[in-house]
């Protein structure tokens, strides 16, 4: 562990160890993939584009999230290039592998239904000192169009920490590792939730050729 963490560590001790407000060095790099390992045994023949996610987590720090104690906080990984842009890649690639719609649209394709997403809370928090408790916080908004028809009007909420069966890093990792894959590990449990619900969507009919 290095010196920044561990001073990190001691001023935890001494305001309680919420996290909300820092960033967390070493926590940067690539979006751990968060694959629900969902396929559909149907196909819609339809396409569906996903609209850039809207990142509204200022509005909605401190809100409790999925019913725990557990809130909306500043605390993520994403340096560089966004929360936003992370999100889109991941149910671009989601909605690929499950293979609920007959393709992913990445053009501006008038036929095709739009996925859009606001991201409501997205980071992590540690709480304690010297038994720490790590989670990861997922709050996502979404909403799917057939041109001005709402299909699908969810929010859908998870926390995963690292106590957790849904936690997939070691028990042994350094906090901000742990904090970056349980962000994933979050994502992954709304995203199972979300293909889940989108696979029993029923679409009116095909849109304009």
């Amino acid at each position: 562990m290095n010196a920044r963490t561990l001073v990190l560590l001691f001023v935890c001790g001494l305001i309680g160890c919420n996290r909300a407000a820092l960033r967390i060095p070493g926590a940067a790099g690539p979006f751990h993939t968060a694959s629900t390992g969902y396929v559909s045994n149907r196909t819609l023949p339809r396409a569906v584009r996903v609209a850039v996610p809207i990142d509204t987590r200022p509005a909605h720090y401190g809100e409790r999230v999925a019913g725990t104690r557990w809130t909306g906080c500043k605390t993520d990984p994403f340096w560089g290039y966004g929360a936003a842009h992370a999100l889109a890649s991941e149910l671009e690639r989601e909605l690929r592998d499950s293979k609920i719609f007959e393709r992913v649209s990445v053009t501006d394709d008038p036929s095709a239904l739009v996925l859009e997403t606001e991201i409501r809370a997205l980071c992590a928090q540690v709480v304690g000192f010297l038994w720490l408790r790590v989670a990861g916080i997922t709050s996502l908004h979404f909403t799917l169009r057939d041109g001005e028809q709402v299909l699908l009007d969810r929010t859908i909420e998870e926390v995963v920490t690292d106590v957790d069966e849904e936690y997939s890093g070691s028990q042994a990792a350094f906090i901000e590792q742990a904090m970056k894959v349980l962000i994933s590990d979050s994502v992954r449990e709304v995203l199972s939730k979300l293909v889940w619900e989108l696979d029993r969507v029923e679409p009116p009919g095909p849109g304009p050729l």
